[in-house]
């Protein structure tokens, strides 16, 4: 079985980004972006970039079809406009999206998937996607920039002080019904949804 990473390109140059992945013996790249362009960053351009993982041994795959923070079906975005993780994670092309991945780990790939951002917290790749393949039983490894990395459970860690730091003295207190700190990672996997996820609006200014 191989281990599942994910990483964010940020504006790193090519060769810190490679031995980033030679690192932790990756030897596939699923890139999750819905656009996989950048114009700060062009060296992460879809087909730049394949050609560079090649020369390095790693192989690049697109699935922003099935993983990316963009969809254009707008039965998987919340009734404010913004794209629902949850929903997402439960779709058709999510799912399927998920098996294709499993089958990879279980021939013994190490495989990593990749966004912009190169704090995970910031990032649907974390925030979504590692999060569905961690409630399916995957552990999942976010690569920092410094080249160490966090676990998804240190992730929900960092959620819950960001949106309950006084979680344990409000439980202390609650005598009736105390919310256990699994309720409250639910929750600030949501509220982060909120404030990071794709909003409609910003397709129609897009557009316009």
């Amino acid at each position: 079985m191989g281990w599942l990473y994910t990483v964010g390109h940020s504006r790193f140059e090519f060769e810190y980004f490679a031995n980033l992945l030679k690192k932790f013996e990756i030897n596939y790249l699923i890139d999750v972006r819905s656009t996989p362009y950048s114009k700060y960053a062009e060296t992460f351009n879809k087909e730049k970039l394949e050609n560079l993982l090649f020369a390095k041994g790693i192989k690049y795959f697109f699935m922003g079809k099935f993983f990316g923070a963009r969809s254009d079906n707008v039965d998987l975005y919340s009734k404010e406009g913004y794209l629902d993780f949850e929903k997402t994670s439960h779709s058709d092309l999510f799912v399927k999206g998920m098996e294709s991945v499993k089958l990879g780990l279980e021939r013994g790939n190490n495989i990593v998937l990749m966004c912009t951002e190169k704090d995970p917290i910031d990032c649907h790749r974390a925030i979504m996607v590692a999060r569905a393949f961690s409630l399916d039983g995957i552990d999942v490894k976010h690569i920092l920039p410094n080249g160490k990395f966090q676990t998804q459970q240190e992730l929900d860690k960092r959620l819950l002080n960001r949106y309950f730091p006084d979680r344990a003295q409000l439980t202390l207190f609650d005598y009736n019904d105390p919310v256990s700190d699994e309720d409250n990672i639910k929750l600030a996997y949501r509220e982060r949804n909120k404030e990071i996820g794709y909003h409609l609006k910003q397709k129609e200014r897009a557009i316009v």
